[in-house]
């Protein structure tokens, strides 16, 4: 038995049984991770006879150390009929316990680093508060550790030797090591106070490490990106927003009692770090999110896309509560504090609300994971000029909006895999010739495939795809068409007798499209297009494509005929049936309009 999943299981803590038609093992040994692809797990059975069977599993991932369950059944000159035949594999429901500890540990790390750095760019105090913030935060990040220690031995069922004896236990004890680094730089801290910046400083070394560690073993590790880029951009997030948050906290210790201009430049200080975290966190926190989206649906359809919503709202608030402290309490800092510091206990606040968020996006499974969430998705294939290579390429969701991308090549004539070095996409719209192309490079994957994430399909529409492989032998180019489906749309229809039928489609509150059959009947005729306003004057376009399909038929552009402002004719042939009608503008001012309409052609 070979079963494969979206991350790489780790076969040391994964269980799954092959039980026969009476409910006997059928397997002859634990599961094995297969040598040729590290998203599969093997299992050996016994010959299997006639009849039904059902396997079930229950398998830890080695990234992240989620668990996940589910069972289907096949038949052996059988049909499974009256058993489930597919459970989809789900993610085990979120842990109370390992949400706890992420975000005790996401806590402690803000606290520490953000006193080191405090400490070491002097808007701490003098006191010695940094110090006991960063110890106190040290504390929490270490209870946090040990929480998700046994959050995930138990997901194992497995014993604390044995996970640590996995891939999950030894991020667990990098994580102590870079932890215990940090604690022995805050003894130094403490003893020496002549050294104090310098061992701070070391600190927030040892815990940039840290979490740079705890990035590679979550859901950053686990992409179809570079993992390299992904671990980089997630670590980058946890460390600025930890120098953002913990530093204020570290402020708001450091500027305690009478104001001063001391104080007052140790504020002014904080909000230059402040600034360069925020613009960290903010184009970290974007480039993840559509690494792990596969379209803008999934913001609201799925837990993980609201988690994101509320977190990228939460920060919103906090930006809006430190700006207003910029621009207030900031310049009064030197006479009055008080602004300054009821604003920053605000702001700590929904931090410690975002950590919690952050944490549970931790513990909850990406859409991208789960093939997308429930959206269908695109695929095309084709075949180079000289046909030598054939192309199947798929895309996760059939929304406009970020999207994954995956790309297999073989040969031909014998259908193996082809050896490729490199692969990428280019985007062209063909139904908005104004719109620039767009590449996307894709990744290798361990099954010879490639994959990548990208916002290319930006909307609705036809789109070419020209997929450029790169091999020992040369590149070659595969040109293929995906097609983003346009959303349902009402459309009014008018018939008065002696004038033309009138189809008006609202195209949400940017404006209407119309067109006008002369006549509506097989063979020759004219198609007017003329496009509206939300307040119903004509639209000033500056260019439009339309498009007509017969049943079975692959669209065609109809030639374009400007009859006056925001008017246009076509001359079409319709064909008995339906008669798929697009039309794609763009007005003077910038606005697209796209409509897709069908029409009944009667037969005679």
């Amino acid at each position: 038995m070979r079963i494969s999943f979206s991350e790489q299981p780790e076969a040391a803590l994964s269980q799954i049984r092959v039980l026969g038609p009476g409910g006997e093992s059928e397997q002859k040994g634990d599961a094995a991770s297969a040598p040729d692809d590290p998203l599969t797990l093997l299992v050996p059975v016994k010959p299997l006879p006639r009849g039904v069977y059902t396997v079930s599993w229950k398998v830890v991932s080695a990234i992240d150390g989620h668990g996940t369950d589910g069972s289907y059944a096949f038949g052996v000159r059988a049909s499974p009929h009256g058993v489930a035949e597919t459970t989809s594999s789900t993610a085990s429901s979120v842990s109370g316990l390992e949400l706890a500890a992420r975000w005790l540990f996401l806590l402690g790390i803000a606290a520490l680093l953000g006193a080191a750095v405090a400490a070491a760019a002097r808007f701490g105090g003098d006191s010695g508060s940094d110090l006991a913030l960063a110890a106190g935060g040290w504390i929490v990040a270490l209870a946090g550790l040990l929480l998700l220690a046994a959050a995930q031995r138990r997901t194992a069922g497995a014993s604390l030797g044995e996970l640590l004896d996995t891939s999950v236990g030894s991020a667990l004890l990098w994580r102590g090591a870079w932890l215990v680094a940090a604690g022995l730089a805050l003894v130094v801290a403490w003893r020496k106070p002549a050294a104090r910046r310098f061992a701070m400083a070391t600190a927030a070394l040892a815990t940039v490490a840290g979490i740079v560690v705890h990035a590679a073993a979550g859901h950053a590790a686990a992409g179809s990106w570079p993992a390299t880029v992904t671990i980089a951009a997630q670590a980058a997030h946890f460390a600025a927003a930890g120098v953002w948050f913990g530093g204020l906290a570290a402020l708001l210790l450091g500027i305690r009692g009478a104001p001063g201009p001391a104080k007052a430049a140790a504020a002014r200080r904080f909000a230059t770090v402040a600034l360069a975290a925020l613009v960290v966190v903010f184009l970290s926190g974007t480039l993840r999110a559509i690494d792990e989206l596969a379209s803008w649906s999934e913001l609201v359809n799925t837990g993980y896309g609201r988690a994101v919503l509320a977190k990228f709202a939460l920060i919103g608030l906090i930006l809006g509560l430190a700006a207003r402290s910029r621009n207030r309490g900031l310049p009064a800092a030197e006479e009055d504090l008080g602004p300054l510091r009821k604003t920053a206990k605000w702001e700590l606040a929904l931090a410690v609300v975002a950590l919690g968020v952050a944490a549970l996006l931790g513990t909850l499974a990406p859409p991208v994971s789960e093939g997308a969430g429930a959206t269908p998705g695109l695929t095309a294939s084709g075949a180079d000029f000289a046909t030598t290579t054939k192309v199947e390429l798929s895309a996760a969701s059939n929304q406009p909006g970020p999207n994954l991308f995956t790309v297999r090549a073989s040969d031909y004539d014998s259908g193996s895999p082809s050896p490729l070095t490199a692969a990428s996409l280019r985007f062209t719209p063909l139904d908005d010739p104004d719109v620039a192309s767009s590449s996307l490079k894709l990744a290798p994957r361990p099954d010879g495939s490639f994959a990548g994430s990208g916002p290319n399909l930006s909307f609705e529409g036809r789109w070419g795809v020209d997929v450029l492989l790169e091999g020992k032998r040369g590149a070659t180019e595969v040109p293929l068409e995906l097609d983003v489906p346009d959303p349902h749309r009402f459309v009014s229809v008018q018939r008065i007798p002696g004038t033309l039928a009138k189809f008006t489609m609202q195209i949400g509150s940017v404006g209407l499209i119309r067109i006008e059959p002369d006549p509506q009947r097989p063979g020759p005729s004219q198609l007017h297009v003329v496009c509206y306003t939300p307040f119903g004057s004509v639209s000033l376009v500056d260019q439009m494509v339309v498009t007509e399909a017969g049943e079975g038929e692959s669209p065609r552009q109809l030639p374009l005929k400007r009859i006056g402002p925001g008017r246009f004719v076509a001359p079409v042939r319709f064909a008995p049936g339906l008669a798929a009608i697009t039309v794609t503008a763009q007005t003077d001012d910038g606005t697209r309009l796209r409509g897709a309409f069908k029409l009944n052609i009667p037969s005679s």
